[in-house]
């Protein structure tokens, strides 16, 4: 009877942990707040040329760097929220993303508070972190130096480990669309050759923004 009292109760209680999210802190509710601010989803669109730290249209007719602009959204975000990462004038924004990459494994990335995320459970360490308040980064380098790769922010949001694990941390992100919310498979389905996904990789800056808390 005990155990039958037992295998019950672990029925039970099996539903309500499987359900369980990793949270969210006042640090990491405020840098979602701030990524949602910069309006990503109508700024720093396809198909336009853009200034790289505003987002806005700024060369009309231009034939040039008018495809996406991920990396620029990047280094944007990274700059106003007082955190270096490989931008201009110190690189171009054709084919920025391929050189972030490789920047975020220097020792120049390191000296600025970049640090890899790795172990068994890359997914949910960088949702974590994110929902911490850390800026956290997904890059992938095209194989193609002439083709662009892609990065993006990992956005703080309430997920299951059972959702991470199936469909990847949450994102903000320029590219061929914009998305305030979209999760990693989605984002990065055109780099994505198998799941899980190691090409992709992540980095976070140990210093935490100084954003005001609600």
């Amino acid at each position: 009877m005990k155990n039958l009292f037992f295998l019950l109760l672990l029925a039970a209680t099996a539903p309500a942990i499987g359900q369980h999210k990793l949270s969210i802190d006042d640090k990491g509710r405020a840098l979602k707040d701030f990524y949602r601010g910069m309006q990503v989803e109508t700024l720093w669109l396809s198909g336009q040329h853009v200034d790289w730290e505003s987002g806005e249209p700024d060369r009309p007719g231009a034939e040039q760097d008018i495809h996406t602009h991920c990396s620029a959204f990047v280094a944007s975000a990274c700059k106003r929220l007082n955190t270096y990462i490989l931008r201009p004038p110190e690189h171009k924004t054709l084919l920025l993303a391929n050189a972030q990459f490789d920047w975020l494994a220097s020792p120049e990335a390191r000296n600025n508070g970049w640090a890899p995320i790795g172990g068994a459970n890359i997914y949910e360490e960088a949702q974590r972190l994110a929902n911490q308040g850390f800026i956290v980064v997904a890059t992938y380098k095209n194989p193609d130096a002439k083709v662009p790769g892609h990065i993006a922010l990992v956005t703080p949001h309430a997920l299951t480990p059972e959702k991470i694990a199936e469909s990847g941390p949450m994102l903000t992100m320029a590219g061929t669309h914009n998305w305030n919310l979209i999760s990693l498979k989605a984002g990065f389905k055109s780099h994505i050759a198998e799941w899980p996904e190691h090409a992709i990789l992540f980095y976070y800056n140990i210093h935490p923004p100084a954003i005001a808390t609600r």
